[in-house]
């Protein structure tokens, strides 16, 4: 029986009973979430993401809800949860750690007027996008952001708005911060802190929003100089290597 591991989250009744969700990324485009009362055998259901946020809009209706993050914990096939994962005895429930009031980074996209086909803002949103996110994922396999853009076909530069947590990781950030920065006339992409203050697209300068992700420049340089939000460094010791000594 295969065991996958779901953020846990859990409602307490009044009268002493509770009521589980989970959540999972299943990194093919899709996440499925279980539910259902604790002690009993969980429903699921799995669904294909249409944006990236859609997961964080899920879990913070949940919150408004009342449940509260509980963990990770691990379902079977058959439903039942498993009370320690495959390799560890780490129990459900453990390090409780509430997120809906975790720092985040949000972003806006806009796009005005609709892009037509052959305009600079369709060319963006068709090619360059999915080029920058066929490069993230190269180093971050995981980056969700990326994998939407590839399976939208590039056409996934859409006004609308949300935010980025922890756990999105840095590639995301690096992404929207690219798009950023190559975004043709007619689409507008903007990042900002929690308190307001912008974030550009110039990477040297914005260390805060690396230290962020628990990050830094110089560890995500190579990705950075690839995508073209660093200019690459000459390496001196090639270009001496192949000069040849002259005497006078």
């Amino acid at each position: 029986m295969n065991l996958n591991p779901f953020d846990f989250y859990r409602f307490d009744n009044p009268d002493g009973s509770s009521k589980l969700w989970a959540l999972r990324y299943n990194h093919d485009g899709t996440f499925t979430t279980f539910w259902g009362k604790s002690g009993a055998k969980m429903s699921s259901n799995t669904k294909g993401i249409v944006h990236p946020d859609d997961m964080h809009k899920l879990i913070r209706s949940k919150q408004r809800k009342g449940y509260e993050h509980s963990g990770q914990a691990w379902i079977g096939d058959d439903g039942k949860i498993s009370n320690v994962p495959p390799t560890s005895s780490k129990p459900v429930g453990v390090d409780h750690q509430p997120t809906e009031n975790d720092p985040h980074i949000y972003w806006r996209i806009i796009k005005i007027p609709p892009p037509m086909v052959d305009s600079p803002a369709h060319h963006f949103s068709r090619g360059l996008a999915a080029g920058y996110a066929n490069a993230i994922l190269r180093t971050y396999p995981d980056c969700l952001w990326a994998e939407m853009i590839i399976h939208g076909h590039g056409d996934f530069v859409k006004p609308d708005a949300g935010c980025l947590s922890k756990e999105d990781g840095v590639a995301s950030l690096l992404l929207l911060m690219v798009l950023k920065k190559n975004a043709p006339e007619g689409i507008t992409v903007s990042l900002s802190h929690e308190d307001g203050v912008e974030i550009s697209d110039q990477l040297k300068l914005e260390t805060e929003a690396l230290s962020f992700f628990d990050t830094d420049l110089e560890s995500v340089r190579l990705i950075a100089e690839e995508i073209g939000l660093l200019v690459k460094r000459i390496d001196l010791s090639m270009i001496a290597s192949e000069q040849e000594d002259f005497y006078f």
